[in-house]
């Protein structure tokens, strides 16, 4: 009988002593990466993309009476939704880099960056776009911003940087005879800045 009430015992110390050990063990929590599709991305981009503008809107109507926690609070909206397409755009550059509208969200955070008047951060973006797709023709449209903001906003001027910009412009196939004359006047002057031109 005794043997029988020490085994018990010893069997409900083992027992009890195993139960303590796992409990100071830490459990081991399996990290779950989220993954999302292409096009449920994509789908978050463009309604990013349309909550911005529509925002964008709803403070370029408020006029100077309205009330100013208004005005901040819409202020506050559309820079948390700015920086929100901004991640979401960089999100799909990387993790989908070899798709075909990767280099399009790099062009979209350039003109976030552009609208907001941050031009270096701007210019950043189109060179990153040119250093990973190198094959991506650029519209017209922007390589002129491009070439405009470094000539006239961007101090102090890289003359370098402003010639190759007007280079690539006269080598694209969309540059029509108008603007190739424009470019390679400005060309013969790159020398001058913006207000020795007009003075």
């Amino acid at each position: 009988m005794r043997l029988t009430i020490s085994l018990s015992l010893l069997a409900l110390i083992l027992f009890a002593c195993s139960d303590d050990q796992n409990a100071k063990q830490p459990e081991k929590v399996q990290k779950k990466t989220k993954t999302i599709s292409k096009e449920a991305l994509n789908s978050q981009i463009i309604l990013l993309n349309d909550s911005l503008k529509n925002l964008s809107i709803s403070r370029f109507m408020m006029d100077a009476k309205s009330d100013k926690t208004d005005r901040i609070a819409i202020e506050t909206k559309i820079s948390v939704l700015r920086q929100e397409l901004i991640n979401q755009n960089l999100k799909y550059f990387r993790v989908f880099s070899k798709d075909s509208l990767a280099p399009y969200c790099l062009i979209n955070i350039y003109g976030i960056y552009d609208n907001i008047k941050a031009y270096d951060l701007s210019l950043n973006y189109l060179d990153t776009l040119e250093y990973y797709y190198p094959e991506f023709e650029l519209p017209n449209l922007i390589l002129d911003l491009r070439a405009v903001t470094l000539d006239y906003v961007i101090k102090p001027r890289d003359i370098s940087k402003i010639k190759k910009a007007y280079e690539e412009l006269l080598k694209s196939p969309d540059t029509n005879d108008e603007d190739a004359k424009r470019y390679k006047n400005r060309l013969l002057n790159i020398d001058k800045g913006f207000n020795d031109l007009i003075n």
